[in-house]
């Protein structure tokens, strides 16, 4: 009887894995990717694709072009269709959950195409958002350092909402980085945010460089540039409505004396080398693993038709697997009695 249920279940898997496993063209690929897979930024779904990936024997190369079709194809749309309708933002949709999906593509040359769509100031803000966050997810660490540096503080320096997501994509980038990238990205933020003008903004900058970086936390930079906004000109009335509250930061923070000192030194910052090994205290400090998730506040958009197919088809798999179970244990049961 139990060899037979055995037989039964190892049958059961085999049809369900059957699909996945035998490999699939790009037209099957598209359609998985669109209907099950375009959920950028949500983890289960990443780790999901992974297992699928290897079952179906897709090939980076593969994946690349499908994500390219897609990518194209849904560009040439946009050009055809009014801003703001269901089809525009369901085809903006698809071309940022490209980008998003670009970094899965392991050894393909897509740096160039990220950066050309992260500066380029005629592309939605979420584009090139994304762009960023893929970016900076494949960046070395001078070259994360040069496009926080860049968007934040240099010449092509975004809004102050921009700016705040990019602060919450840097934070999502340390913490995949090795030490010389986790380096890069903490001494970009320190150095942009001794050049920041917008009182609000140095919340979302101490709510993550409090939780990332010790040294940070405890230094006489932290207060100085909070004393320094506080006495700025408001930029916005959002910069007037954080004042209570970064007034009673700053008198919490007075009672308290600075032991530390960072780099706020763009000039150093730009010369500094991070290939090059840093000390052990850094690299220990450097290693402390954040206590909150990768990205705080940020709701990541998706497309809307047909997004909920893959969860439905996860659902349906779960819940055959728990009735075939639940229908074993009745049948050996029933054997028993």
């Amino acid at each position: 009887m139990k060899m037979r249920m055995a037989s039964a279940f190892a049958i059961f898997l085999l049809f369900i894995a059957a699909p996945a496993s035998a490999g699939m063209s790009d037209a099957e690929l598209k359609s998985q990717m669109i209907d099950s897979y375009f959920y950028a930024g949500e983890e289960e779904t990443r780790q999901a694709f992974n297992l699928f990936k290897e079952q179906s024997a897709v090939t980076d190369e593969q994946l690349h072009r499908v994500l390219m079709d897609i990518y194209h194809e849904a560009e040439d749309k946009l050009q055809t269709l009014t801003p703001g309708t269901e089809e525009w933002n369901y085809s903006r949709g698809l071309v940022d959950s490209v980008i998003r999906w670009l970094p899965r593509c392991k050894g393909i040359p897509i740096k160039d195409f990220l950066l050309a769509n992260a500066a380029s100031e005629e592309r939605h803000c979420n584009i090139r958002h994304a762009a960023i966050l893929s970016y900076l997810r494949v960046a070395d660490a001078e070259e994360a350092r040069n496009i926080l540096l860049r968007f934040l503080v240099g010449e092509d320096r975004m809004d102050s909402q921009a700016r705040s997501s990019i602060l919450e994509h840097a934070h999502t980038a340390y913490r995949e980085a090795e030490l010389g990238k986790k380096r890069a990205i903490i001494e970009s933020l320190y150095a942009s945010l001794a050049s920041e003008d917008a009182k609000w903004l140095f919340r979302v900058y101490d709510r993550i460089l409090t939780r990332l970086s010790p040294q940070y936390a405890s230094s006489e930079q932290r207060r100085d540039i909070l004393r320094r906004l506080i006495q700025a000109k408001p930029t916005c009335k959002a910069d007037e409505y954080a004042m209570e509250g970064l007034q009673n930061m700053l008198r919490s923070l007075e009672e308290t004396t600075p032991h530390t000192s960072i780099n706020t030194n763009l000039a150093v910052l730009r010369e500094r080398d991070f290939s090059q090994p840093s000390s052990a205290d850094e690299n220990i400090a450097l290693e402390i693993p954040p206590d909150t998730p990768a990205v705080v506040g940020t709701v990541q958009e998706k497309p809307s038709r047909g997004a909920h197919k893959g969860i439905y088809a996860v659902a349906a798999v779960a819940g055959l697997l728990a009735a075939f179970g639940l229908w074993l244990s009745l049948r050996g049961k029933r054997g028993s009695a």
